[in-house]
């Protein structure tokens, strides 16, 4: 379909035409503005012209907008969608001229391209990407509803520059966000984490029959290994399905001396962890070891955006782990915790997004 004309509260967004040139230029030729952009800064008008001139206005692969300020009538920037067949997806871009950067016309700008690739292409998938020195372009990016996915590359067109990027993906129904995989097993230096087995219910008993264990978790002591052995039929059925995270902490793959589980999670975009570990193996690094692996795993290989625990404010062991692994503390849920003979307890809130998680 033809480039069409779309408007937003302060801008007119057209098509470009070679009359452009001159103004087009002031934002090409900017080495402010070019600066992070994949081609080559526009030494003359001319160079602009060319660039003009090769757009096709009746594509149905990509399109270029003008930004025209409705105030002035002048084009304060371009932007735009092109479709990339390898990754399947339109891929956003824009530049806004320099004197008229930090007043919000680009997220209008943006804003208004995406909802046109989602309401009339009826796009499911728009990804973008910013160099990681340029972080406004991300916030721009993130207004458009578009979520970070992991860290790329992208070079200029004559291979002059490379700049490390961050990328993002919008799609319709967040089904690309996750991919998941169920309990695999990780290793570590010292550890094995692996799935639960029929034969670890008397290891299960050894620490969750052990009051000083158990002391700040929801469920009751163990009173026998029975108990044990109830909970670990459960657990073992939940491997049934594929977006099942409960893993045993192992010093050899074999004798269980702990379990780190995602606790509940909403499939797509966060989960809530939880821990435990014998007593015997406290304050030697063991658990902080094992969240680790499991945060690398669910952030890189399932996906997850963000990863959230708490702790009892009595328990600030625990908070000490969440530290340790770069976690942001987010806030008191007053007596979030109660517990038959302990009373109420009030939690410590943690989490940390993927985008921190890999910028560690």
């Amino acid at each position: 379909m033809k480039t069409p004309i779309l408007e937003t509260e302060r801008l007119i967004l057209r098509p470009l035409t070679a009359a452009d040139a001159p103004a087009v230029f002031r934002c090409a030729g900017d080495e402010r503005v070019t600066r992070y952009m994949s081609y080559k800064r526009h030494e003359t008008t001319a160079d602009t012209l060319k660039w003009l001139q090769s757009i096709d206005n009746d594509s149905d692969t990509s399109y270029d907008f003008g930004f025209i300020e409705k105030a002035s009538g002048e084009l304060i920037g371009v932007g735009g969608l092109y479709r990339e067949a390898e990754r399947q997806q339109w891929r956003l871009g824009y530049y806004l001229r320099y004197d008229r950067w930090h007043r919000g016309f680009t997220t209008e700008a943006a804003v208004k391209i995406v909802q046109f690739a989602k309401e009339t292409l009826h796009e499911t998938r728009i990804g973008s990407c910013h160099a990681v020195e340029n972080p406004r372009s991300g916030q721009v990016i993130r207004n458009c509803g578009l979520v970070f996915t992991g860290y790329g590359a992208y070079e200029n067109f004559d291979g002059s520059k490379r700049f490390r990027s961050k990328e993002y993906l919008w799609t319709k129904n967040g089904e690309e966000l996750t991919r998941h995989k169920g309990t695999q097993t990780l290793h570590t230096e010292r550890l094995v984490l692996r799935r639960f087995c029929k034969t670890d219910a008397a290891d299960i008993f050894a620490w969750a029959g052990n009051p000083a264990v158990t002391r700040y978790v929801s469920y009751r002591t163990h009173r026998s290994v029975e108990d044990s052995e109830k909970i670990l039929q459960y657990w073992l059925e939940g491997y049934k399905c594929e977006d099942n995270y409960n893993w045993a902490i192992t010093l050899d793959g074999r004798k269980v001396i702990g379990q780190i589980s995602v606790t509940e999670h909403d499939g797509l975009w966060d989960a809530g962890m939880g821990w435990q570990i014998d007593k015997p193996y406290w304050n030697r690094g063991y658990m902080t070891e094992a969240a680790r692996a499991v945060f690398e795993y669910l952030f890189c290989e399932i996906g997850f955006h963000r990863i959230y625990s708490g702790h009892d404010t009595r328990n600030p062991a625990s908070g000490k782990v969440m530290q340790k692994l770069g976690m942001t503390p987010e806030g008191i849920a007053r007596q979030h915790y109660y517990k038959a003979g302990f009373g109420t307890g009030d939690a410590q809130k943690y989490a940390i997004l993927k985008e921190e998680w890999l910028d560690q």
